[in-house]
């Protein structure tokens, strides 16, 4: 109980503290999770029975979260396998998903009926409230990294699971729905992929069920397609803090897959380096190509193939390719979209004279100058801009 002797109210000097600061507080830390190690522990894993556990995965907790299940603040990062003939069950939930193939063939995501094959660096999209179920049709293990907005919308108290799915069955006399642990395939094979295939245009035919709504209605990205198109600009000076960047957007808007998150692979050209940024965005950071280091405030990240790494909001940081002969590609997810639609993302470089210049800053008012003008009861306030 407090000095008021009520319960139910907080000191404002509490609040002040706790809420009136002038930067984020450090919450997840920057941590680097090596590929063998992860894969080391997922493999030697023997009790993974997707009769209880319903996905064969280990969720990546990030150490300042004191064991959340939490790669940063936001988002939620896990590592998956699966081995020939499993089948994970069908569910849906609000967190939107994706999944980035990271090892082994024959690896699937079934997403609303369209069975999704993955090889190494495709992306796949399972935006929030659609149906989706796993399993692997090869000859050996596939791994995959899961990230999700898990804990953006379990802090919002958003979070919903439904695990019953339903099909009407054609062969039943009744026509009556029946209760199924996974989908049936009802749409081709890379069906939107090759729907959305054409870079700047859009089909006006297919896409039933999905075209207007609020996440992307193409569910495959391609590794092929990124690597081509990264490439073809290879040449081009690219970004100062970000070197060849593209993002994965919506065909039909440009605007990100979903609506809370940002997917992106970045190319660094031989010994290239970025200079240092920081972003309101946590982002989680995956090593498709080649090895180098990734600075995070007074952290040093030394990374290669297939590690995960993460940069938490508004920490100083920047990437080097340490290869002076190899390219290295990292692929990315961000609460950007997020952050940008609440009115808080800012985004700060540090130029090469050591100067920090805004890239996305708040949004600037001039202070107004009020002048009282009285006219007999009422007043007319006027501003006036500098």
């Amino acid at each position: 109980m407090n000095d008021t002797g009520f319960e139910d109210i907080c000191d404002f000097r509490k609040v002040m503290a706790e809420l009136e600061i002038a930067e984020p507080r450090v919450r997840a830390l920057p941590h680097l999770w090596r590929w063998d190690d992860i894969r080391r522990r997922l493999t030697a894993a023997d009790a993974f029975d997707l009769s209880e556990v319903h996905r064969r995965a280990f969720a990546l907790c990030n150490p300042g979260l004191g064991g959340r299940p939490a790669v940063a603040t936001t988002l939620f990062a896990s590592v998956s396998v699966y081995y020939p003939g499993d089948h994970a069950p069908v569910h849906r939930h609000t967190p939107s998903a994706s999944r980035f193939a990271l090892e082994g063939i024959g690896g699937y995501t079934n997403v609303a009926g369209e069975k999704l094959a993955m090889t190494r660096g495709d992306l796949v999209i399972t935006p929030n409230g659609e149906w989706h179920d796993h399993g692997n049709d090869g000859d050996a293990p596939v791994f995959w990294i899961d990230i999700l907005d898990a804990p953006l919308i379990e802090h919002v108290n958003g979070i919903m699971t439904e695990w019953d799915y339903y099909e009407r069955d054609p062969a039943s006399n009744s026509g009556e729905p029946v209760k199924r642990g996974t989908q049936s395939v009802s749409r081709p094979s890379d069906y939107s992929q090759s729907l959305f295939a054409g870079a700047g245009l859009v089909p006006r035919f297919g896409g039933e069920g999905r075209l207007g709504r609020r996440f992307t209605p193409k569910y495959l990205y391609r590794a092929a397609e990124m690597r081509r198109a990264q490439d073809l600009l290879r040449h081009e000076p690219g970004g100062l803090y970000d070197g060849i960047v593209l993002e994965y957007t919506d065909p039909t808007t440009g605007a990100s897959v979903v609506p809370t998150l940002s997917f992106r692979s970045q190319l660094l050209r031989p010994s290239e380096a970025t200079r240092p940024r920081r972003r309101t965005p946590s982002a989680v950071y995956c090593v498709l190509e080649g090895r180098g280091v990734t600075e995070v405030g007074e952290h040093r990240l030394e990374w290669s193939r297939n590690d995960i790494f993460v940069v938490p909001g508004w920490m100083w940081h920047r990437h080097v390719n340490a290869d002076p002969r190899a390219d290295a590609v990292l692929y990315s997810v961000s609460d950007e979209p997020a952050l940008a639609k609440l009115g808080v993302f800012r985004d700060q470089g540090r130029r090469a004279d050591g100067a920090i210049e805004d890239i996305a800053h708040w949004p600037e008012f001039p202070p107004p100058e009020a002048s009282f003008r009285p006219t007999g009861a009422s007043a007319n306030f006027t501003t006036s801009r500098p």
